[in-house]
C-alpha cells in the first residue's frame, strides 16, 4: 500500500459522518475499548470460576475463553446499537 492510498483512507475516515459519533471517540471505542472490555471479562470470569469451583487451571482457562468468545457477539451488537441510537439524534 502506497502512502497515497494511506492518505485516502485517512481522508475517508475524517470526512465520514459515521465516525463523528461519540464526539470522535467511535474509532477509539472500536479499536481499543472493545479488546480491553474482552480482556477484563476474561480476567473476571477466570477469577470467579477459580474462586467458586475447585477445577484445574487449564479447565478454568478454557471456560473463561469460552465465556469471552460468547460475549464478543453481544458486545459488538451493543456497539452497533449505540451507533444506531446516536445516528438518529
Amino acid at each position: 500500500m502506497s502512502s497515497r492510498d494511506k492518505e485516502n483512507i485517512v481522508d475517508k475516515a475524517i470526512g465520514n459522518p459515521a465516525f463523528d459519533q461519540l464526539f470522535g471517540y467511535h474509532i477509539f471505542f472500536r479499536r481499543a475499548a472493545i479488546p480491553v472490555i474482552l480482556f477484563l471479562i476474561g480476567i473476571f470470569s477466570y477469577t470467579l470460576i477459580d474462586t467458586l469451583f475447585s477445577l484445574s487451571s487449564d479447565t478454568n482457562l478454557t471456560i473463561s475463553f469460552v465465556i469471552v468468545g460468547l460475549s464478543l457477539g453481544p458486545i459488538l451488537n451493543l456497539e452497533r446499537y449505540m451507533g444506531v441510537l446516536l445516528s438518529r439524534k
